[in-house]
């Protein structure tokens, strides 16, 4: 499978994911709780970061440089997914209020307490709604954020293997 055919089918599933969490959201009425947007945002930046792969594909650099910054979106992707699947299965009374908004925390406070507030989690963190064969959105999440891992790691190492190949 080429590089850029790899780039397009990691966007080509990021906007479907992207699409469907929006169709869920607006047609469903299932609203997004801080954790869940902040994945969704991790999950946007990996979409760019395979656009620019696609752009940037004749560049070994360029492919490097992609490939580790997607690894590193996948392994934040996967922390919050895995804290929203902890707090689903283990729900703390820390969390009992329901929050406002990520987009109301943002404006309001500073950073470092907005991360705060999220990891804690609140009651809407810890239910589990919208389930396709047997799992929740969270995680799905976390399966797509593996997945994303994994192309970013064959990606790279394939790139090694051109670089020695090319010596």
């Amino acid at each position: 499978m080429s590089i850029r055919l790899c780039y397009a089918l990691g966007l080509l599933t990021i906007i479907s994911l992207l699409v469907l969490s929006l169709y869920l959201q607006h047609v469903e009425g299932i609203i997004p709780c801080p954790l869940c947007s902040m994945q969704r945002l991790t999950f946007a930046l990996i979409g760019v970061l395979c656009l620019f792969g696609i752009l940037l594909y004749r560049k070994p650099w360029g492919r490097l440089i992609i490939n580790q910054l997607c690894a590193a979106a996948s392994i934040f992707g996967m922390v919050l997914a895995g804290r929203q699947i902890w707090l689903q299965n283990f729900p703390t009374t820390a969390g009992t209020e329901c929050s406002v908004s990520l987009e109301y925390m943002l404006a309001a406070l500073p950073l470092k307490e907005v991360l705060q507030k999220i990891f804690q989690g609140g009651v809407e963190c810890s239910q589990r709604t919208w389930e396709f064969l047997y799992l929740d959105m969270a995680e799905w999440a976390l399966v797509w954020f593996s997945l994303f891992l994994l192309m970013s790691v064959y990606l790279t190492l394939r790139e090694f293997k051109l670089f020695h190949h090319n010596k």
